[in-house]
């Protein structure tokens, strides 16, 4: 009887998340990064070449992660690069 409960309430648990996730989804914002003198495609290859740029880059802090993001998204905005969000 125990089990049957169980799967029961595992089952239930599935499928109210299953519900409530496009709605938490929903509500986040959507943000892309644009150039006014660059085409959109051009953002692979730039976003590789700062990747690289970035792992070189000395570390500032003890946080090497947020080192490593800085460093990348500073990278970004220097080949002119700017993250917007979706209205």
């Amino acid at each position: 009887m125990r089990h049957a409960r169980d799967a029961i309430w595992v089952w239930c648990r599935g499928y109210l998340l299953g519900l409530c996730m496009p709605l938490l989804l929903a509500g986040c914002p959507s943000t892309y990064w644009t150039n006014p003198t660059k085409p959109s495609t051009a953002f692979a290859d730039d976003a590789v070449a700062c990747e690289a740029e970035a792992a070189q880059a000395p570390p500032t802090s003890d946080v090497f992660d947020a080192d490593h993001y800085n460093a990348y998204l500073a990278c970004l905005r220097g080949k002119g690069w700017e993250l917007l969000q979706h209205p």
